[in-house]
């Protein structure tokens, strides 16, 4: 019994691990499209990137299927966060805070296990 109580423990840790890794890919991608973004908007042209993104929503949110519609529309606010937030970081202060980074590397998530 030991042995499958430990197995348990350790499948659920192992998911934590793995929505975390999950979380911090999607956070990655997010500020990649932001970066990208950044450099388009100062080459022109990114409200017709979301011009197109959000037609192309909306054409679901149009359809009859519901289940598309929520999905769509959990899509959709998704998208204008992440817009949300690369205009955010267009906004920043480009330089790096050391003493922010120094407090994030204090929290040390596997101390907890």
């Amino acid at each position: 019994m030991k042995n499958i109580i430990l197995g348990m423990i350790a499948k659920i840790s192992r998911m934590e691990a793995d929505t975390k890794q999950l979380t911090a890919q999607v956070e990655a991608q997010s500020l990649l499209v932001g970066a990208i973004f950044i450099t388009v908007g100062k080459n022109g042209g990114p409200q017709e990137i979301i011009d197109s993104v959000n037609k192309a929503i909306n054409s679901v949110l149009d359809s009859d299927d519901e289940v598309l519609k929520s999905d769509a529309k959990i899509l959709f606010e998704q998208f204008q966060a992440l817009i949300e937030m690369t205009r955010l970081i267009d906004k920043a202060d480009p330089e790096l805070d050391s003493e922010a980074l120094n407090a994030l590397g204090a929290v040390r998530p596997d101390s907890e296990i």
